[in-house]
């Protein structure tokens, strides 16, 4: 049984970021995006299109890929306003997964809302994460760390009453003390080592999650043992979800395993379906998708590592915020990729506007030539 702790929280412009530990180990990491849904999220939408084919339309709920709506024959007419809760948040190349809401969820939702509201619209927000965090793992937390600030007020609405005894202000960048960002920059990687000398090899599809056991050194029942143990892990820690094989390596006895892992995902917060041995070995798992992957959230593109325009963007906001106060600065001036500047001017504005109110200073934007999507550079005057 996996104890928790301590919550980290890092609200910056535009994110916050939860980090749930162990002791010294990064369980699970959370990143909440103001405007982008998670599992839960309401919405008024339009009903668009039929598939071809299929029991299911399209359903646009603002977002830039319309949501899927599997609805059988009772099909929404065309242009319709429907409610709709999400299911499967949107990743990198799908839309979000959507079904009818409760209607009287809906209704209650609605209320919250003064005159029509003329879909797309969010009706309601899914959980928070920091309220999510709180509320499962209420027994057994001890620290909720939080940078000093105005972000306080807020977070303590969100973790309630009975733990405000938890809170506390930790001056600093605490993912970066607390080895968060080393922790995700090692679950952003394919290979995943475990005790022994061993390692996973885990790469994510559009269709479902491969995992490979390489057992190096380690006897073959040994490695297959603590992989499975390893991926346990794993799985919490880069948010994987969907269908999920792990390709074992051939020993007597391992159907034990199954049992074994069904035991290491017991406590796992996301529903984790363990279904047992393919006829060739392989061990069948499928985890409920409730919010994107680390690496859906934070990379370009998984096969190179490179990373997104916009996991830049929030990176590159609270680091002005942190320089920018840390220097007292009237002025401050972020050098970045032509993509990433465009982001700020474009759909990430919003970010860019509350990081200049934390500041209550401008941030002038520059595009550098010929750098990479990483790249940032910042300068206060």
């Amino acid at each position: 049984m996996t104890v928790i702790d301590t919550l980290l929280i890092d609200r910056g412009p535009g994110e916050t970021r939860v980090a749930v530990l162990s002791g010294e180990r990064v369980v699970e990491v959370y990143h909440h995006r103001h405007g982008l849904p998670s599992a839960g999220a309401l919405y008024r939408g339009r009903a668009g299109k039929p598939l071809p084919n299929a029991a299911a339309i399209f359903v646009d709920i603002g977002l830039e890929q319309p949501a899927l709506l599997a609805c059988g024959s009772d099909r929404p007419p065309e242009g319709a306003a429907v409610d709709v809760r999400v299911v499967q948040p949107p990743r990198t190349d799908k839309g979000a997964k959507v079904a009818l809401a409760d209607p009287a969820l809906a209704a209650s939702a609605l209320e919250a809302h003064s005159g029509d509201v003329v879909p797309p619209a969010c009706l309601s927000d899914a959980e928070h994460p920091v309220a999510f965090c709180a509320r499962r793992y209420s027994d057994s937390l001890k620290h909720i760390l939080v940078t000093p600030g105005d972000a306080d007020k807020a977070i303590a609405m969100l973790i309630g009453d009975t733990l405000q005894r938890c809170l506390t202000s930790d001056a600093g960048d605490l993912f970066s003390h607390y080895g968060v960002d080393e922790a995700i920059e090692l679950a952003l990687d394919p290979m995943a080592p475990f005790v022994g000398g061993g390692k996973l090899i885990i790469e994510p599809t559009a269709a479902l999650v491969a995992v490979d056991v390489d057992a190096g050194p380690m006897h073959a029942a040994a490695a297959n043992a603590a992989a499975l143990d390893a991926l346990a892990n794993e799985l919490r820690l880069r948010g994987l979800s969907g269908p999920i094989i792990v390709d074992l390596i051939p020993t007597k006895g391992r159907t034990a395993l199954v049992e074994r892992f069904k035991q290491a995902v017991a406590d796992d917060p996301v529903r984790t379906q363990v279904s047992g041995l393919t006829p060739e070995g392989r061990l069948e798992i499928n985890r409920r998708r409730s919010r994107p992957s680390l690496a859906d959230l934070l990379l370009e593109d998984v096969r190179t590592g490179q990373l997104s325009s916009y996991a830049v963007v929030f990176d590159a906001l609270r680091q002005c915020v942190r320089t920018g106060l840390a220097a007292g600065s009237a002025r401050v001036t972020l050098s970045a990729n032509q993509t990433v500047i465009a982001a700020l001017r474009g759909p990430l504005q919003s970010a860019l506007n509350e990081a200049e109110a934390s500041l209550k200073a401008p941030i002038s934007l520059q595009v550098a030539d010929g750098v990479r999507m990483s790249y940032i550079d910042i300068v206060t005057s």
